[in-house]
């Protein structure tokens, strides 16, 4: 910032392509920079338009985000939106991590909708846009932060998806921990594990129970 100010010219506008190259930082250090490149941005009123393939970087110094696959937008909109309501498959699937099923519809009321997945999987989500029909294909998406995991199916029993498994590996990365949940049926979920201390004895093999609400479920019409 001092530098710009010495020059004694500011520009309107800046425009980046993968200069900030963030992957070679230690994490502390990357975090401090973008902290650092979003007070500027601010500081000094500048539009910055940078192109990037690094999603934490976008997500981070971004006011707003334009979402592109082959060379077609996907979507606009703030870093909140972007992550937490998707418009498309696309970016629900390219934006952060989530689980995904695909499978048919097999009952819908309003916007809401029950599926069942080729391994015979029940699920129920919240349809993005107009509600597949009855009968149609539909793919949906869940984070692994929106998934509850607990010890006592009992304490889940108020959410609409409840599933059973055993843990069949352990992820740790401190606060960005997670889980790797097997179903009765194989099927492989990512959860975000507590950071309350409560799972800390937890170790391959053990019998957990997760949950999650159908409004943190996104579903969309179609494959993809």
């Amino acid at each position: 910032e001092q530098l710009l100010r010495g020059y004694g010219w500011i520009p309107h506008v800046v425009e980046g392509d993968e200069s900030m190259a963030m992957h070679r930082l230690m994490a502390a250090t990357m975090e401090r920079c973008l902290t650092d490149i979003r007070d500027i941005q601010r500081s000094l009123g500048i539009t910055t338009l940078y192109v990037t393939h690094d999603q934490e970087e976008a997500l981070v110094v971004s006011d707003r985000i334009c979402i592109m696959q082959g060379g077609r937008i996907e979507q606009v909109g703030a870093a909140w939106d972007v992550y937490k309501a998707p418009a498309t498959r696309f970016v629900a699937g390219f934006v952060g991590d989530s689980n995904r099923w695909s499978g048919k519809v097999t009952r819908v009321e309003g916007k809401r909708i029950e599926l069942r997945t080729e391994e015979g999987l029940t699920l129920r989500a919240a349809a993005h846009g107009a509600a597949p029909a009855v009968g149609t294909r539909a793919r949906i998406f869940v984070r692994p932060e929106a998934i509850l995991v607990d010890r006592n199916a009992a304490d889940l029993d108020s959410y609409e998806n409840r599933l059973s498994g055993r843990v069949s590996s352990l992820l740790f990365n401190g606060a960005a921990s997670r889980i790797l949940v097997e179903d009765t049926l194989g099927e492989q979920i990512e959860v975000t594990l507590p950071q309350s201390g409560e799972f800390a004895d937890l170790k391959r093999g053990d019998m957990v129970h997760i949950a999650w609400a159908a409004e943190q479920t996104t579903c969309f019409a179609g494959e993809g």
